[in-house]
């Protein structure tokens, strides 16, 4: 052990660069993300290990998470029946014995995915189950047995094949890791130990030995950043690493960090995520799993024209696209998976300009008559089922509008792109609110023909040729270029803070492109040329939504900025006879329904107490279970208050019967706020929290405002 606490604590003075971070958040948000990955836009994400051998699950679930789902019996015991009938008495750790990669080829995977057209690669180096695909030591000293590839299975060093494969292509190798496992025993033993000692080392490890262009770590929601040291590590890879110039990162390294801090945020499975401000990235696999699964059937897996339209859709959204394949346990793709590479391949040689190198334009689409609110049922509360893209695009439900036209951008050329999911019937399109400037040169990607085009009332017509495949040898999507046009003024910011004596609101707004004027509404309408004109911060006398655009001549207007503007009537205080007696009443529930903020109210009741924090009972700390804390909430000073949850699952935060902190639903753990404007005195207080299942997270904060959030003290709690 000895040794492994000199590599970790020796690591960070191997290298030094020109810009320095420190171990906070503060520091580290404030590295922009390379250029390589943001022009990049399609990636490989390769989930393979011990798990590829059973290869199974029940459909719509991971396969990788085989052994979990074995161990808990998960998924009405399915998973422990196959693995009794196929395998008998052997554990998870034997099946290792059985991943040979006999069949593997790393220059067939590289030469595969250049045909592909993607331009990096994510590969699992160890998923939870701690196996790891490189030669480490501490693996097999950690867990008491062979637990790596070289001296288990394969027998081979299988990252740094697949990386000196890669590294003869235009392909950059990146890497996967996952901070936690869920059967280590150290973990289970020692969480602060094991990621100090295990895990930790092992990602400094991988860093510099095989100098990876992307870093993805995962498994971090069951313990902190401050547990996993995530902050120094990410100082170290940003500041000293021998990648430390060209390295992505992404946003898993600790409870409460994802989509708040690190580096791209990372959706998986969740298409209707946007973060407009942030890189980002969607992961997800061509079926219902990253890790092969025999069980599903080629119905089951995403078409081309499906895939092709995911990645039209990331970027036109300024995101990138990480889709995964499951190689199974003799080291090869199944065709399946590879003939989708191969046809989204095809379609990148020919449109490739309209998704390399772009960014997001003003409007990332445009939509047909209809509405827009169609939502995917989600599965575990996250992940969407079924296939939500085809639905926005293809074929949409009745009353339902579709995504016409995606659009990217490339401020290098100045040239905007205009996606279209099918081929117009009439051979026309018609592209709303915009108009061209006489002589644009519109090109057709797939045939390379010069577009004839007109403007009409604000809108421009672009007539297609007759559809002939024999021609068009791209028929997933459709792409235009249209030259020399789509520079535009950047959206400003808004702003609105409350005075935190009275709560009232005041709007302040910033412009981003220089030299640009902010002209804005309150009343609802859109922002036009001839709207108000931003000068100076004021403070609306009314509730509703503030919306701005930026006008600069010579450049198109921005697209729109909003704000809702709230008015905090201030919450009298109660009166009392006698003062509330010390703490909370808490009650711990369980229900035979779907757990939610309603009916774990409803709900049976486990215990009963009272207490003073919000200390989750160890029966919600770990598995479905539903918490009601009552009482009152004594304000020691009148004004403006704000308070935070952060929770995994649900949680509803309630002052006098109304709702403050709305942080409801089944998630991740997630930290939402909410304001409120009260008397000095006890004020009705009721936090309602569930989990619906694993892991459960909940914290409880407030804070006068403008100042620090801090815990809620006992003395400030009464029943």
């Amino acid at each position: 052990m000895r040794y492994l606490f000199t590599l970790f604590f020796c690591a960070p003075l191997l290298l030094f660069s020109q810009t320095q971070y420190t171990p906070d958040w503060a520091s580290l948000d404030k590295r922009a993300t390379p250029e390589w990955w943001l022009d990049a836009k399609f990636g490989i994400f390769i989930h393979w290990g011990v798990y590829s051998v059973p290869a199974f699950t029940t459909l719509g679930n991971y396969a990788e998470w085989y052994q979990h789902s074995l161990e808990n019996n998960l998924h009405d015991g399915k998973i422990r029946d196959f693995h009794q009938k196929n395998y008998g008495n052997r554990s998870y750790y034997d099946l290792a014995d059985d991943f040979h990669a006999e069949l593997w080829s790393p220059d067939d995977w590289a030469q595969l995915f250049e045909k592909a057209g993607a331009r990096y690669v994510v590969l699992t180096s160890k998923h939870h189950d701690g196996f790891c695909l490189w030669p480490n030591e501490q693996a097999s000293r950690t867990w008491g047995r062979p637990w790596n590839s070289e001296v288990r299975g394969p027998g081979r060093d299988l990252v740094g094949d697949l990386f000196t494969a890669l590294r003869k292509t235009s392909v950059k190798p990146g890497l996967y890791f996952s901070l936690y496992e869920w059967f280590n025993p150290l973990w289970k033993f020692d969480r602060a130990r094991y990621a100090r000692e295990h895990a930790m080392p092992q990602l400094y490890e991988l860093v510099n030995k095989y100098q990876p262009w992307v870093v993805w770590s995962d498994g971090d929601w069951d313990a902190t950043p401050e547990t996993w040291k995530s902050p120094e590590f990410l100082a170290w890879l940003y500041s000293q690493s021998p990648v430390r110039d060209r390295v992505v990162a992404n946003d898993r390294w600790g409870s409460g960090v994802r989509f708040k801090h690190g580096g791209i945020y990372t959706p998986e499975y969740q298409p209707d995520l946007d973060f407009e401000d942030h890189a980002w990235e969607e992961s997800r696999g061509m079926g219902f799993s990253y890790g092969y699964n025999r069980a599903e059937n080629a119905w089951d897996y995403n078409s081309t024209q499906s895939l092709v339209l995911h990645l039209v859709d990331k970027a036109s959204r300024g995101g990138n696209f990480l889709l995964d394949i499951g190689p199974d346990a003799h080291g090869m793709i199944p065709p399946i998976m590879q003939d989708r590479l191969l046809e989204i391949g095809r379609w990148l040689k020919i449109n490739g300009e309209a998704i390399y190198g772009t960014r997001r334009w003003r409007t990332p689409c445009q939509w047909s008559e209809g509405r827009r609110d169609w939502k995917a049922e989600q599965v575990d509360g996250w992940k969407t089922s079924g296939d939500a893209l085809l639905k926005q695009t293809i074929d949409p439900d009745p009353g339902f509008a579709v995504k016409e036209v995606f659009f990217t951008w490339n401020p290098k050329l100045n040239a905007v792109y205009a996606i279209l999911p099918k081929y117009p019937n009439d051979k026309k399109l018609i592209l709303t609110d915009l108009q061209l400037p006489a002589g644009t040169e519109i090109t057709f990607l797939a045939t390379k023909e010069k577009l004839k085009w007109e403007n009409v009332a604000g809108k421009t017509t672009v007539f297609f040729p007759e559809y002939n495949p024999n021609k068009i040898k791209s028929p997933h999507a459709f792409a235009l270029k249209i030259a020399n046009f789509g520079a535009f003024t950047d959206k400003p910011h808004i702003k609105v803070t409350y005075d935190p004596a009275t709560m009232k609101p005041t709007v302040q707004m910033t412009a981003k492109t220089p030299g640009s004027a902010i002209r804005y509404t309150t009343d609802g309408s859109e922002p036009k040329a001839e709207s108000p004109l931003y000068d100076k911060p004021f403070s609306p006398v009314k509730e509703g939504v503030v919306r701005a655009k930026a006008f600069k001549s010579g450049l198109l207007s921005s697209n729109e900025a909003s704000a809702e503007v709230l008015l905090y009537a201030r919450k009298p205080s109660l009166q009392f006879v006698t003062s509330p007696q010390d703490g909370l009443s808490v009650l711990v529930t369980s229900t035979r329904e779907k757990y939610t903020s309603e009916s774990v109210q409803n709900g049976f009741v486990e215990k009963s107490g009272t207490t003073s924090d919000f200390v989750l009972h160890p029966l919600c700390a770990s598995s479905k279970c539903g918490m009601v804390w009552n009482g009152y909430l004594n304000i020691p000073k009148t004004g403006g208050y704000q308070f935070w949850t952060q929770s995994d699952d649900g949680s509803v935060l309630f002052i006098d019967n109304e709702i403050v902190v709305d942080n409801d639903g089944d998630h991740g753990s997630e930290e939402k706020t909410g304001l409120a404007n009260l008397q000095q005195g006890w004020h009705k207080f009721k936090l309602v929290y569930f989990n619906s299942g694993g892991a459960g997270d909940l914290k409880v904060w407030f804070a006068p405002m403008g100042q620090e959030k801090q815990a809620i003290p006992a003395e400030m709690l009464g029943h």
